[in-house]
């Protein structure tokens, strides 16, 4: 296991959930703003650092293996599908009887939730019912475009470099965003994340990169650094890169991690569940303990609300998308065909 990938896993989406506790805190907590809040303002861009850590995962748990594009499309499936349904009908089941408290009008139809379970909210411009789940839309993208990848090319790796490359360069083009509308969402410089998470896995597993894929990146990096100096490629994807490498690197030494190093490694490993955790469940906290303390300091709030959607998020892992992967992987693989006795025929007498 490398650890401190798993610890980046963790504090990538603890970085989302203060992000969102600081947006909605209830009337009279607003946090003052300093220089916490500013960076805290920033944390939202976790997402950048999930879509590196992706990259640099699939590239690395895949690298080596002999999964045909069926069985790597199965597994991302099983990994991502199951627990995110779940929290989209039960976050409809919500509206639908609290609607009140959950509902928001024309956002419950069943061509949205249908969209948003097909990860296709994006043709419609909308966030997907569960607003964390535009971040899923482009997770899906790039498994579908490895998958593909797979099945058609021999060098897999360097091809979905150069591809997503080539694809975020073309959308920098002037007028070919405006001439896409929703669907520029697949030429969005944020795709270059995945790009710089497979370098960085293909640097740390073979200890340099091809020149096609040097070449290909730095084309791409370099046309949004011209056009969009401010992307978040830029200004966070990079800088993900590099701590996600540090972490590679820090990993592969640590062998014998402390307690704490696998306590933060365990909650990593939960991480999609707290990530899906935060939603609803933000607000709804930050309320409650503002409620039954009413003369909490607003950073304090914002630090107790964090740490009990960590926990609903923890609990949403153990209890259900633990369980449901295992469930997943026990239909999905293969069971082995029972061997029949062979009979002997009877000898002549």
């Amino acid at each position: 296991m490398l650890v401190y990938i798993q610890v980046l896993r963790f504090f990538a989406a603890l970085a989302v959930i203060a992000f969102h506790v600081l947006g909605a805190p209830p009337k009279g907590f607003e946090v003052p703003e300093s220089a916490l809040t500013f960076a805290l303002s920033y944390g939202g861009r976790g997402v950048d650092l999930f879509f590196v850590i992706s990259g640099f995962v699939i590239f690395y748990a895949t690298h080596a293996s002999k999964l045909t594009p069926a069985e790597f499309l199965r597994r991302r499936v099983e990994r991502i599908v199951p627990l995110y349904f779940f929290v989209i009908f039960a976050v409809t089941t919500l509206a639908i009887m609290l609607p009140a408290t959950f509902g928001t009008p024309d956002w419950y139809t069943p061509r949205h939730i249908l969209k948003s379970l097909a990860f296709i909210a994006f043709t419609d411009g909308d966030m997907p019912v569960v607003y964390v789940g535009w971040s899923l839309e482009y997770e899906m993208y790039f498994y579908l475009a490895t998958a593909l990848l797979m099945a058609l090319t021999r060098d897999v790796w360097r091809n979905i470099v150069v591809m997503f490359s080539a694809i975020a360069l073309l959308g920098q083009i002037p007028g070919v965003a405006a001439t896409l509308g929703n669907y520029a969402f697949f030429a969005d410089p944020m795709i270059l994340e995945f790009v710089l998470g497979v370098i960085v896995g293909y640097a740390f597993v073979n200890g340099r990169i091809g020149w096609q894929i040097a070449v290909a990146a730095a084309c791409a990096i370099a046309t949004v650094l011209v056009t969009d100096p401010a992307n978040r490629v830029i200004v966070s994807g990079i800088p993900a890169a590099c701590l996600v490498a540090v972490a590679a690197w820090a990993s592969r030494k640590r062998i014998d991690p402390s307690w704490p190093e696998r306590a933060l490694a365990r909650l990593g490993d939960a991480s999609y569940s707290i990530y899906l955790a935060q939603v609803e469940t933000v607000s709804l906290a930050s309320v409650a303990v503002a409620s039954l303390f009413p003369a909490i300091p607003p950073l304090l709030l914002l630090v107790v609300t964090s740490c009990i959607v960590v926990a609903l998020g923890l609990a949403l892992n153990i209890l259900v998308e633990r369980p449901l992967l295992k469930l997943c992987r026990r239909l999905g693989d293969p069971r082995p065909t029972p061997l029949t006795p062979r009979v002997q025929p009877p000898r002549a007498a």
